[in-house]
């Protein structure tokens, strides 16, 4: 027809090459697709990468991303994460001693935008979960009863390890996030860590024994497992002092100064938040065979709290006492 001007068989193929790819293809956050989520063809075969999983949790089958980028975690498994790969949006682990902040050696690793919903082992505070915007969320046992208020949010997974389980909850974690070998790897490096430590101390000490012992104003507990105890007596491997008590579900056992007076280790791992506690204003104390001969090596039970049930703190933690036991002025 007069008037209409052929378009050239290379611009309808320019034009087409547009249509299909620049108005067809969904938009991505270049932040998001850095983290390694991928829903664009296979360039080999042209198959669609899977966009979700299906993982298993406390209760059963749980339809999550495939590849998350905006983890809510009130599981208390954030060191795990990190260690993992990720940066959760939201956080559990805060301070024992002020939940409105995150423990002080995940203030340098976690980025400075991340919420707080607080201490996870206590009711959090579900608006911040919300306002967060999570693509998944892992909850911990706390968090049952608010179960049915986060899968409104986003995928929730349950995870059925809490405080006391670290290994079993880094586990855990891993296998639901597919990265077990990355978890393999650092328990490897720990372990093998820890055996170097252990040969370190026992060089020094031989087959002296040792006692973890947390002192407050009102009482003595004399822990056998849990945070810094399972860092000595499992993971260092150093002898219990005889008398050691089996311990409650928290991993320790309240004991009297009376029968205090009979459990005499060689080393002593004193826990106190302050200069006022029951163990050191008794006469006890000074007969201590430990107190004796300058074997006592001090933490903050804050300190325990915030890091010794957790991969990092774990890690920094059996550092610290081992530096403190063969440290030279203590001979």
């Amino acid at each position: 027809m007069l008037g209409v001007k052929r378009i050239p068989l290379a611009g309808i193929a320019v034009l087409m090459v547009f249509l299909l790819y620049g108005c067809g293809s969904p938009n991505h956050d270049i932040g998001e697709a850095s983290s390694g989520s991928v829903n664009s063809p296979s360039a080999s075969n042209g198959a669609a990468t899977p966009q979700t999983r299906t993982v298993k949790d406390a209760k059963g089958n749980v339809v999550i991303p495939a590849n998350p980028v905006r983890i809510a975690d009130i599981s208390g498994s954030t060191e795990e994460l990190l260690l993992l790969g990720f940066q959760p949006v939201l956080t559990g682990n805060t301070d024992m001693g002020n939940p409105g902040k995150v423990t002080p050696l995940l203030s340098s690793k976690l980025q400075t935008n991340v919420s707080i919903a607080g201490w996870f082992q206590t009711e959090i505070n579900i608006e911040a979960v919300m306002a967060a915007n999570p693509d998944l969320i892992l909850a911990g046992p706390t968090q049952e009863k608010i179960y049915d208020q986060l899968v409104k949010i986003a995928p929730t997974v349950r995870v059925p390890y809490g405080f006391n389980a670290y290994r079993e909850r880094f586990a855990f974690v891993a296998e639901v996030l597919d990265k077990k070998g990355e978890m393999e790897a650092w328990l490897k490096a720990y372990d093998q860590r820890a055996k170097q430590l252990h040969d370190q101390i026992t060089d020094v000490t031989k087959q002296e024994t040792f006692a973890v012992i947390e002192s407050t104003q009102k009482e003595i507990r004399i822990y056998a497992r849990t945070g810094l105890a399972d860092i000595v007596f499992n993971d260092l491997g150093l002898p219990k002092a005889p008398g050691t008590p089996e311990p409650d579900p928290w991993g320790g056992k309240v004991m009297s100064l009376e029968g205090l007076s009979t459990y005499d280790p060689d080393h002593l791992i004193l826990l106190t938040d302050g200069e006022q506690n029951v163990l050191e204003q008794s006469k006890i104390w000074s007969s201590l065979k430990a107190v004796k001969s300058g074997h006592v090596y001090r933490m903050t039970s804050r300190q325990n709290y915030n890091e010794a049930f957790f991969a990092m703190g774990k890690k920094a933690v059996m550092e610290q006492i081992a530096g403190d036991i063969t440290k030279p002025s203590k001979r």
